[in-house]
């Protein structure tokens, strides 16, 4: 059954039960600079900072990619009404190089999807695909990911339409889209994050050239600020979209944790993990006591690479220590640049406990 697997969850929670071996699917990174190598860089964005298979390459039956099918797209990727067969399921884009996928799609069309929202047949991208955070992708990332998509190949995958409500936002039902609150300065089109309220490393950052590398790379051309920035409140009785339809994200609380995700949709086992309705909540990162205050740097690189708490224990993710986790591949300097940043974080006030579940959805 799936409910909530609208974005990858970068979650550092506590402990769970025991990890899954990590299996890095990125190859050699390459970080940008004047002589960067566009094809490495695109896959090590695709495959790890962005963690881009995370949602469009489909699972085998033991949880582990399908990289036979990497990029084709996942039918009914979220399926946030499981009840009616006709209502709820939302499919990812096959991005290979293929008649079905990309093939005859321009770079500027590719670009426009990912940093945009708008598909490449002028349609609108419901905001499950991060188009918001991408946006401030520096131009060379962007560039980057194209060049990799043109070498990936083609799988013949025509992935299925859309359903209501999905489908509607798509067709930039303003009516529909003011009620998931993604009403930006274009219906249906969520307003992207600015650049200016992504926090900037504390004063005493020790070495503020790493963490605010670790900026970007985290917020900008990685997902941790979407994952772990809690989301704006629904607004019941009136509104009739259930608790787990992803909303915009909570600016004023950045890396405050606070989101909620299911253990199926993540593709943890359950059990250890809580079963539906009990979501797992995103820890909050911040130097605050109801945060990472106290945390060591080494045990930060610990949770986010290799799924770990400050105490041993496995974390509940689908991304941090599993058999689909990315981030196990993560360059060491990338690594290092983003632990500094999140060491760095100003603190804010959001507690969301110390155990990886939070309360049924109501």
């Amino acid at each position: 059954m799936k409910h909530a697997q609208w974005v990858v969850a970068l979650i550092i929670g506590a402990g769970c039960g025991d990890n899954l071996p990590p299996k890095p699917d990125a190859g050699p990174p390459v970080r940008p600079d004047a002589g960067v190598n566009l094809v490495a860089r695109g896959r090590y964005i695709m495959n790890t900072l962005g963690a881009c298979t995370f949602c469009h390459t489909p699972l085998n039956p033991d949880g582990t990619r399908d990289n036979t099918k990497l990029l084709a797209g996942v039918d009914c990727f979220v399926d946030i009404d499981p009840t009616d067969p006709n209502v709820g399921c939302i499919a990812t884009r096959n991005l290979t190089n293929h008649e079905t996928g990309l093939k005859n799609k321009t770079d500027q069309q590719i670009k426009d999807a990912f940093t945009k929202g708008t598909r490449t047949d002028g349609k609108i991208l419901a905001p499950v695909m991060p188009y918001w955070v991408f946006h401030n992708m520096t131009a060379q990332d962007q560039d980057a990911i194209v060049a990799y998509l043109r070498t990936v190949p083609g799988v013949d995958h025509q992935v299925a339409a859309n359903q209501p409500p999905w489908s509607l936002i798509n067709d930039g039902n303003a009516g529909v889209c003011s009620m998931f609150g993604t009403q930006g300065t274009t219906p249906c089109l969520a307003d992207g994050i600015m650049e200016s309220s992504i926090p900037m490393p504390g004063a005493g950052t020790a070495d503020m050239a790493s963490a605010l590398r670790g900026r970007y790379l985290s917020s900008m051309v990685g997902l941790c600020i979407d994952c772990h920035t809690p989301e704006l409140p629904h607004v019941p009785p009136t509104n009739p979209i259930p608790p787990f339809f992803p909303r915009p994200i909570d600016m004023g609380k950045p890396y405050g944790g606070g989101r909620a995700f299911f253990s199926q949709d993540l593709g943890l086992p359950v059990p250890p993990y809580p079963a539906f309705p009990t979501p797992i909540i995103t820890r909050n990162l911040t130097q605050h006591a109801t945060g990472l205050m106290g945390w060591t740097t080494s045990q930060i690189r610990n949770a986010i690479a290799f799924g770990k708490d400050r105490d041993g224990n496995a974390v509940c993710a689908g991304t941090h220590g599993s058999l689909i986790s990315p981030y196990a591949a993560l360059d060491e300097q990338d690594l290092t640049d983003i632990v500094n940043y999140i060491a760095s974080l100003p603190p804010v006030d959001n507690n969301t406990g110390t155990d990886c579940a939070g309360p049924p959805v109501p």
